[in-house]
């Protein structure tokens, strides 16, 4: 009877092992990108409105900035985040591609040029050019002290 409660216990651990392990596993890793600096700050909330702009921030979160570079064939990984994110082409120019696209085509943005990556958007910045991209961008909407960036799996729409 010991024998067999030891093997269930060790077969149910197994199980919540392989389940628990299944999240980092699927998750896309960022290839040839370097963080170049990263700093956060808390801020408290805040209400700003205006004709063309309006922000409201309801309890305190984290603001997050950084900078990132990555090198030709390089990419970000699948990934998303909790909030709005800011993004900066400094130089080069960023390929994105959104999970939501069916037909997986890049928006292309070269120095110069910024996107908005909405909260949640699942997404991916690669670099398919001969040069380094990099990228300024800013989190908001962070939680204070927590993660600004959230791995996902690769998606069924693109093929990396």
């Amino acid at each position: 009877m010991k024998r067999v409660l030891s093997i269930a216990i060790l077969g149910c651990l197994g199980i919540l092992a392989a389940v628990m392990n299944t999240g980092t596993t699927l998750a896309t890793a960022p290839s040839g990108s370097t963080p170049n600096f990263t700093v956060r700050a808390p801020l408290a909330p805040y209400h700003f409105d205006s004709n063309d702009f309006k922000v409201f921030q309801n309890g305190s979160e984290d603001v997050v900035m950084r900078q990132l570079t990555v090198a030709p064939g390089g990419s970000t990984g699948w990934h998303s985040h909790p909030g709005p994110t800011i993004v900066i082409v400094e130089q080069g120019t960023v390929s994105l591609y959104e999970a939501s696209d069916p037909t997986c085509t890049a928006q292309v943005f070269a120095a110069g040029q910024a996107f908005v990556e909405g909260p949640g958007d699942v997404h991916i910045s690669r670099n398919e050019g001969s040069a380094p991209f990099v990228m300024l961008i800013t989190f908001l909407d962070v939680p204070v002290g927590g993660a600004f960036r959230l791995d996902a799996p690769r998606p069924g729409n693109c093929p990396f």
